[in-house]
Order: structure tokens, then sequence, then C-alpha cells
């Protein structure tokens, strides 16, 4: 036994993902936190543009096999649309899928380079990776050999540090067992004993699990179904957890299954056995397997969807999050249908987590809609519904108040007024948010006078009434526009 000074005795084989997890080694597989998520396409992109442009830099890496150019231009590339740097890494994995025999290995030379880059860390290939797990099925429809070419790309950028080796404990039950197969017909090496670890500790857990939700659903005791997941010590697999919880609620009468696994769900979060990383990782696999379970029950589109807007509710799921899954289209037409239902049944939650494509593109409707209506408020509930606003988005909405009137007509001038003067006095928003609302219109005014060429003469008429309504302070000065 070793002690302070003493030799560590020797491991027979490596350690399993799930002990490297125990152990603290690694650096952890989170499917990310929400300040990673909530990206999205900047408004001048979409995602067709994108893909033209990295399919056009991985068809030529795969011609020069030039590394270091390459992860130049995707480093420019993910600086331009930092949202997609999960869909870069799908794109690249499946170019070397398609492509086969050598391909696989230069890809994983690519997918070093860029983890050592901030365009395609670790977190956007675990995103990645999870896509390419989803769609597993597909894939091989059109490469036989996809689930070896995938288990290279993986062991590769687990040997090269680009992948947290724990990233095997997320593996889907057909990709473990094809491991095994595979290398079984090879010989032994690390990398295949870890797989069997793993798989031997998969199995383990999912009888545990499954027998713990089964009697669950007869004695409805959360207490002890967290016991027992806390007396399995096998944190890294909870995700099957969550997942076998949903679906066998599907068989429970349609209300209460889903109020039953909601509640549990809810307890041991609370509790501290489950965290919303595990939560997530279950529902990414829901959703890559509806189509599968739509087989057996038609209605599980709609079962799902009722879940996920209760488990949004709870804060069990957050809106980046669904959104990064819809970005990644998880599930494919199925899944999009049912993040589609969740966002509408969830408006005033949904507004709140907007990404900033969908913030300029909410503000545009809520103004237009305001010109068109006057519902005052009605607009003081769209602010609400997505408070809290940055300073930032408040002055953003200030500015774009006064702009877009400006490029109409008088009525839309004096409307616009009124609206400020209403979202003071009702304090949706703060004199300090319209004051930089001001600020922000004089420092984007060259580009406003591009499109309204009497912007200036037109803002210092706001800026005038602003004061005699006392919404904008008598000392404020007016930015001088160069």
């Amino acid at each position: 036994m070793a002690g302070y000074g003493g030799e560590p005795q020797p491991r027979d084989l490596p350690l399993a993902p799930a002990e490297i997890c125990s152990a603290g080694r690694a650096r952890g597989v989170s499917f990310g936190h929400d300040a990673e998520l909530v990206d999205d396409l900047p408004p001048n992109w979409d995602l067709r543009q994108f893909q033209k442009r990295a399919k056009s830099l991985i068809d030529e890496y795969f011609i020069s096999h030039a590394v270091e150019e390459t992860t130049l231009a995707a480093q420019e590339l993910i600086g331009a649309c930092r949202s997609e740097a999960d869909e870069l890494g799908v794109l690249a994995i499946r170019g070397a899928v398609d492509r086969g025999k050598e391909a696989p290995n230069a890809m994983v030379k690519l997918l070093e380079s860029l983890s050592k880059t901030t365009a395609v860390d670790g977190g956007a290939l675990i995103r990645s990776f999870e896509k390419i797990f989803c769609t597993l099925t597909d894939i091989k429809m059109d490469a036989p050999h996809a689930e070896s070419d995938i288990l290279d790309i993986l062991k590769g950028c687990i040997a090269g540090g680009a992948i947290d080796p724990a990233l095997l404990t997320k593996l889907p039950e057909s990709l473990l067992q094809a491991g095994l197969t595979r290398n079984k017909a090879e010989g032994n090496d690390e990398f295949r004993e870890m797989l069997h670890k793993t798989a031997v500790e998969l199995k383990t857990f999912k009888v545990a699990s499954s027998r713990c939700l089964e009697e669950f659903f007869v004695a409805l005791h959360p207490e002890e179904v967290g016991q027992q997941l806390q007396d399995l010590g096998m944190r890294p697999y909870q995700h099957e957890f969550v997942k076998k919880a949903i679906t066998l609620s599907f068989s429970q009468p349609s209300e209460t299954g889903r109020d039953q696994v909601v509640a549990l769900l809810k307890h041991l979060h609370g509790a501290g056995v489950l965290s919303r990383d595990d939560v997530h990782w279950g529902v990414t696999r829901i959703l890559g397997t509806l189509e599968d379970l739509a087989l057996d029950n038609p209605q599980v589109a709609n079962s799902c969807t009722d879940i996920f807007v209760d488990l949004l509710t709870e804060d069990l799921i957050s809106v980046p999050f669904l959104r990064r899954c819809r970005q990644l289209r998880l599930g494919d037409s199925s899944g999009l249908k049912v993040l589609e239902s969740v966002q509408r049944r969830t408006p005033e939650i949904c507004k709140r987590n907007l990404g900033t494509a969908a913030f300029k593109k909410e503000v545009k409707a809520m103004i237009l809609e305001y010109f068109n209506a006057g519902d005052l408020a009605e607009f003081g509930r769209c602010i609400r519904d997505m408070s809290p606003l940055e300073p930032k988005q408040g002055a953003e909405l200030v500015r774009k108040i006064m702009v877009f009137a400006m490029e109409r007509t008088g009525e839309e001038c004096e409307k616009s007024l009124k609206l400020l003067v209403w979202i003071i006095r009702n304090e949706e928003l703060d004199e300090k948010i319209i004051e930089l609302g001001f600020d922000d219109m004089y420092a984007n005014m060259a580009d406003i006078l591009l499109d309204v060429p009497d912007a200036q003469e037109m803002a210092r008429t706001f800026v005038v009434q602003a004061k005699q309504m006392n919404i904008l302070r008598e000392s404020w000065a007016e930015p001088v526009v160069s």
C-alpha cells in the first residue's frame, strides 16, 4: 500500500472512464454550460452558408493534409460563427467517415490541432461526437464501416488529448460492442480494455437502475431511488437512468407517469444525486431515439414534449441547451418538431434566453407590431418576457425604437416617443438604459445616415423631446458625429 513517499502499486489494467471521473483525473464530459450554448449564428449568416464554407475547408484538407493552414482557416471561420464549432466538428468527422481508409487518421491530426485553439475546444468536440452517436444508424446506411472509423477517430482523439476518455461512458451500447468485437480480432490494447471495462460497468448500471425504476413506479419512494443511485456510485452513467426513467413513464397512465417522472428527477436533482448535465445527456438520447420509440408508442413525440416542458419549467433543462439541440438537429425532423413544440409552449421562458440573432429578430417584431397596433401594455409584457435584459440589450432596444421610427413616418416617431415615456413611467426600463440607448444611437449614426439621410436632425428632435418629457437628463450632451 502506497503511503506518503511510498511507491504506488501498478495497475494490471488502465483506469476505466468512470474510474477516471471518480478519481478526479479527467476534465469531464459536460454537454456544456449555458454560457457556452447560448450563442447562435450572426444575422448575416445562415446554416447552409456555414456548411458550404466548412465542407469546402474540409475537402481541401483531405487533398492537402495541411494541418496548420486548415487550423488557421477553421479559426477564422469559427471566429465569425462561434456557435457553429459543434457543426464544424460533425462535418469533419462525417467527412472522414464518408472517405474511410486513411481519412480517420488524418482527421485525428486536424482535431488534435483544433483542440489546442479556441476554435473547436473539448466541449464543442464532445457535442460533435454526441451528434454522431445520435445519428449512428443513419450514418451506417451510407458508410457500412462507420463504427470502425468513428472508434478510430475517438481513440486517436483520446490518445492525443483532444477528448476526455470519460466520453467513453457516453458511447451507445451498439458502438461499444462494435469496438469490442473489432479489437478482439486485432488483439488487446489499452483502448479495448477501456471499452471492455466501460461495457461491463454500463451493463451493471443499466440492470440496477432498471430494477430501481420498476420499483419506483410501484412504490413511489424517490428517497429510496436516490439512496440506491448513491450506493451504486456510478455517476458517469446516470444519463442512462434519466433516459430509462422517461421512457418507462410512457407506459404509465399518461398524466400520472409524466408527473411521477418529473417529480422524481426534481427530487434527485435537489438532493444532489443527479446533475443538470445528467438530465441534459438523458434528453439528447431520448431525442436521438425518437423514431425508434415511436414504433412502439405513436404518441411518444407528444409525451416527450409534455415532459420536456415540465423539465424546463422546473429548471432541470435550460433554454440554451434546447436551442443547441435544435442547432445540432438532434433527432432530425422528429426531434425538431418536439423542440419547436416545447418552445411554442414556453414563450415566457424561452424569451429570457434569446441568443444575439434571436434577440434582434424579437426586438424588430415587437417594435413593428407596436407601430401597427399601438398596444403599449403588450409591448411592456414582451419586455418582461425577455427580462432581465443586459444593459447592452436594453440600449439596443431603445435605439431601435427610435431608428425604426426614423425609417418610417412622423407618426411612428410620435409613437416611439410615447412608447419610451410609457416604458419609463411603468418602470419596464430605467433612465440609465434610456440614456445608453441614446448613446448607442449616436455611436451608430454613421450607419444610420446611410439609410436615413436626415437621421441626425431627427435624433436631435428625439433628444429635445425626451428631455422635455423628463426621460433623458437635461445635462446629457449630444455626442459629436464624425
